[in-house]
C-alpha cells in the first residue's frame, strides 16, 4: 500500500492491516521455510515494507500526541544530582549504596591480621 493510503486510515483500520500483515509474513515465511516456492518472490518484501510503514505512522502519531501532552501540562523543574548536594543529600544516600569510605563498617582487627601473618 502507498504511505498515503495508509495514512488516512484510522488507528484501529492500522492495527488490524498490521495483523493482516503478520498473519500473512507468517504464511510466506512458513512456505519458504518448508521449501515450496511461493507464488511470487515479491510479497515478502513488500509485506515487510508495508509493515515498516505502519509502524512508522505510529511511532509518529504517539510523538505528536507526546507533544501535546507536555505543552498542556505544567512543566516542574526537576531536581538534579547539584540541586540535591546543594540541599546536603548525597546521591550515594539517595541510591541506598553504603559509604565509599573505607574505614567506616569495617572493624580495624581483620587489617591487622592480614599485615601480620
Amino acid at each position: 500500500m502507498k504511505f498515503k493510503a495508509l495514512a488516512q486510515l484510522n488507528n484501529e483500520e492500522r492495527k488490524a492491516k498490521l495483523k493482516e500483515l503478520e498473519l500473512e509474513l507468517i504464511k510466506l515465511n512458513s512456505q519458504v521455510a518448508t521449501g515450496t516456492p511461493p507464488k511470487n518472490a515479491g510479497d515478502v518484501r513488500r509485506i515487510k515494507k508495508d509493515m515498516a510503514r505502519i509502524m512508522l505512522l505510529n511511532s509518529i502519531e504517539q510523538k505528536i500526541s507526546g507533544q501535546q501532552r507536555r505543552k498542556n501540562t505544567k512543566t516542574t523543574k526537576s531536581t538534579g544530582p547539584k540541586q540535591l548536594q546543594e540541599k546536603g543529600a548525597s546521591y550515594d544516600n539517595l541510591a541506598g549504596r553504603q559509604s565509599r569510605n573505607p574505614e567506616k563498617g569495617k572493624s580495624q582487627d581483620k587489617k591487622t591480621d592480614k599485615k601480620t601473618k
